[in-house]
């Protein structure tokens, strides 16, 4: 009677005013929401242990997009699993021991049926695995006999390497691998046997602490006079260096030369020493590297990326991406010495990866920034963890970049000081719902994924609250596999955990299909 009395006796006015207060807190503040279910999960029980990111291929004759995965069993052997589905499950179609004479592997480019092929690289070749067919077990083909910078017999990993590509754009898979003095081809000729080319572009040898070092050269693929041919490019003293492809698909041994902006280097600073053989001063360090090529504004031209860092002690350092738009001047490619564009933040920018939001040909950037001052430090050591931001810039009509994000959100990055582990977070600009336009989908600790839903036609481009669904994420998520696994027009999610995970999580692979 008192409780029924007392909520009687509440002005009536003063009673609606609570109840709209309460309903605006909940419209407010989405985490008082119920969870969203955006993949449907499904579990994979692995007959090894993972230890690196799962790849997507359509490598046999199988219905659909098949899943590589690599690691190592109870006996340190090496393996490779390929996985299929099957009546709506993935299973194992086929299991491969890698011997300890296998540097890597790389998939070739997808044929006219849209398939791949799946090549091995050891110290002396280059072999292609051939699918299980009808009576006939699979087996490991030579492709070539290749000679490189790989000269051990034996390798301490294995792991996906670039050397594997339709360079010469008829169709068949090139091969490509840096030697001390140049790099090596076997291109394809429309005969059996590839015809083998090397160009003069030598690896650079570093003594540094009484120690040899050699650094293969970044190689860049991509048409540089417009002639729809593909050529092979990369950085030399100041300029872009350029091995143009003929009309028999080989490459000119004679490099054109591109001048570009003075004082680039296809290094990091780190990895470069004074004229003492010291590191590099890092209480007065200005440096920029080349940090890719590749057409950014849309134009059908490469251009030049540029990570330029400026440092007046160790936490002391500004990192911004600086772009030069390449032009065509009476057929003749030009770079500006003046930066076209760059991307800038009052914090330290890294992990620099350019997404096409609308599939419009003009790429946008996706990078993170962090601070790196004392007190963050502490505080990172005391927390076991670092707050980032992950920002998306956007161009405007005139291709310059805004200086405000398009989208910046907060993700977590934490470590381990006893284990010396790190977990990445998970940041992926993936279409999760079929509109054309790419959503952002990332990790929230280790039990939560969160969505931004791109917005188009409305004024914000992307939604104010985030979706959220609990699900078991691995410590370091980062290099989770994004592909339409289904075919269905939304991109779906492979996640693997690694040594930060308990151990018994190690053999087993998570996907999650969009819903």
């Amino acid at each position: 009677m008192f409780n029924k009395w007392c909520l009687s006796q509440i002005n009536p006015t003063f009673w609606g005013l609570r109840i709209l207060y309460v309903v605006g807190l909940v419209v407010s503040f989405p985490s008082l929401a119920k969870y969203t279910e955006l993949f449907s999960e499904h579990n994979i029980s692995v007959p090894f242990k993972v230890n690196q990111g799962v790849v997507a291929a359509d490598i046999l004759a199988h219905l659909g997009i098949e899943l590589l995965v690599i690691g190592v069993d109870e006996q340190q052997q090496r393996k490779l699993a390929i996985y299929g589905v099957n009546i709506n499950e993935y299973e194992v179609l086929d299991l491969i021991d890698i011997p300890n004479n296998f540097w890597g592997y790389d998939l070739g480019d997808k044929n006219a049926e849209g398939m791949r092929q799946l090549y091995f690289l050891t110290q002396s070749k280059v072999l292609r695995y051939v699918p299980a067919h009808h009576s006939q077990p699979a087996k490991m083909q030579v492709e070539q006999d290749v000679e490189s910078m790989y000269l051990s017999a034996q390798s301490d990993s294995f792991m996906q390497i670039d050397f594997v590509q339709d360079l010469n754009n008829d169709g068949e898979d090139d091969i490509f691998l840096p030697h001390f003095q140049q790099v090596n081809l076997w291109l394809t000729d429309g005969s059996d046997i590839k015809q083998r080319q090397s160009l003069p572009i030598g690896a650079r040898l570093q003594l540094k602490h009484s120690q040899f070092r050699f650094f293969d050269a970044d190689l860049y693929f991509e048409d540089m006079n417009q002639d729809t041919k593909t050529d092979i490019v990369y950085l030399s003293q100041d300029k872009v260096a350029t091995h143009l492809q003929n009309d028999k698909g080989l490459f000119s041994t004679e490099p054109v030369y591109i001048d570009i902006l003075p004082m680039v280097s296809a290094h990091e600073w780190w990895d470069i020493t004074d004229v003492n053989g010291q590191e590099l001063d890092q209480s007065n360090l200005t440096h920029r590297k080349l940090d890719g090529l590749r057409d950014i504004n849309g134009d059908g031209i490469a251009d030049l990326v540029v990570k330029y860092t400026q440092s007046s002690g160790v936490l002391d350092k500004t990192i911004d991406y600086e772009f030069y738009y390449g032009s065509l001047k009476d057929g003749v490619l030009e770079y500006e010495h003046d930066i076209s564009s760059k991307v800038s933040s009052k914090d330290t920018l890294t992990d620099l990866q350019f997404v096409d939001l609308e599939n419009d040909g003009r790429l946008e950037v996706l990078v993170s920034s962090f601070d790196i001052g004392i007190s963050q430090i502490v505080g990172a050591l005391m927390s076991g963890s670092i707050d980032q931001d992950s920002m998306i810039f956007a161009m405007d009509d005139k291709d310059e970049f805004a200086k405000e994000p398009l989208l910046n959100q907060e993700v977590e990055m934490t470590f381990s000081l006893s284990s010396g582990s790190r977990g990445e977070p998970m940041i992926k600009m993936i279409d999760l719902n079929k509109d054309g336009v790419k959503d952002m989908v990332y990790s929230d600790g280790d039990a939560l994924i969160r969505a931004l839903l791109a917005t188009p036609g409305e004024k914000r481009p992307y939604s104010r609250w985030s979706l959220k669904q609990k699900i078991s994420m691995p410590k370091n998520p980062a290099n989770a596999l994004t592909q339409d696994l289904n075919e269905d027009g939304k991109t779906d999610l492979v996640l693997h955990y690694g040594p930060a995970d308990k151990s018994e999580l190690l053999q087993r692979l998570v996907i999650l299909i969009a819903m």
